[in-house]
């Protein structure tokens, strides 16, 4: 069967864990940042991963995260054009765990051990949701930037199949689409507990 895809050669690659790992450095290094400097809320640092901006409404908050993930999947699909966009899809997978370990260690400092119930509600279900779509982007766009670099290689070096730049910008597409969806959800989620807590 003929190859249309560099991406069939991969299936079998070790990346995910590995990229994972680099994830688990992220946020290890981010509660460490947050811990030691104590740095006020920031979207370079944070990423709106916790609701911990003040004056921002619970809406307004959710967009913004909506588009701090767009701007993180942009910037790896356009890493995935780069012959040396490789060390660049790294960094972006750990500081986007840089931002979930700085959030969470921020809502500690502020709320304590009551904090534990907030960061199970805000922080979690996005931050495992958001790392597992960062992850699958930066994947695609390692393997990209490895295909345009076998460009430069000799042929018999090259190792990729013919690369479908419309199946790479369909991926990237629906991961986009799925981050919405799913902000969407954990936000009407959020919502109908508070509302559920007032009551009370």
């Amino acid at each position: 069967m003929k190859q249309i895809s560099y991406i069939n050669s991969q299936k079998k690659s070790p990346l995910m864990p590995v990229l994972f790992g680099l994830a688990a450095v992220g946020i290890t290094l981010g509660a460490l940042y947050q811990t030691i400097k104590s740095p006020e809320p920031s979207f370079w640092l944070h990423q709106y991963f916790a609701p911990v901006y003040s004056g921002t409404a619970l809406f307004g908050y959710m967009c913004r995260s909506f588009w701090t993930a767009a701007l993180f999947l942009a910037a790896a699909f356009l890493s995935g054009f780069s012959a040396v966009g490789q060390p660049f899809g790294i960094l972006l997978i750990i500081s986007r765990g840089f931002g979930v370990g700085a959030s969470a260690a921020m809502m500690y400092v502020l709320h304590g051990g009551t904090a534990v119930a907030g960061m199970i509600v805000f922080v979690l279900p996005k931050a495992v949701v958001s790392l597992f779509i960062c992850g699958l982007a930066i994947r695609e766009a390692l393997r990209a930037s490895t295909y345009t670099l076998s460009g430069w290689l000799p042929e018999g070096f090259r190792e990729y199949g013919k690369m479908d730049i419309r199946l790479y910008c369909v991926k990237f597409l629906v991961l986009i689409i799925i981050s919405l969806i799913i902000l969407l959800l954990l936000s009407l989620i959020i919502i109908v507990m508070i509302i559920s807590m007032n009551i009370e």
